[in-house]
């Protein structure tokens, strides 16, 4: 096993949360896991997300159809955010010549 991997039950019993939930946020491609010796991990990253998940169906009940549309727009604005960076640096870079 590796050291950057949590068991999925552990996970569950920290966060309250069921199994199912996690297994639904995998079925909409939400998360990933992995599986050793037939138990089930998350990686840190995959704990940060599934963290976000936790917090936004639990306080503010929204359903797993709903988490799914806040990922694709909050990857959306993280493309814009990095875009927007990259013409900056452009933008500066053409700056410098005149």
């Amino acid at each position: 096993m590796s050291n950057n991997l949590i068991a999925l039950h552990d996970i569950c019993v920290y966060h309250h949360v069921e199994i199912d939930f996690i297994q639904s946020l995998e079925d909409f491609g939400l998360i990933k896991t992995t599986t050793q010796k037939k138990l089930t991990f998350l990686s840190f990253d995959e704990l940060m997300k599934l963290e976000r998940y936790v917090r936004l169906a639990k306080d503010l009940d929204i359903n797993l159809e709903g988490l799914h549309a806040i990922s694709q727009l909050l990857s959306q604005v993280e493309t814009m955010q990095n875009e927007i960076s990259t013409l900056k640096a452009e933008l500066n870079h053409y700056k410098q010549f005149n």
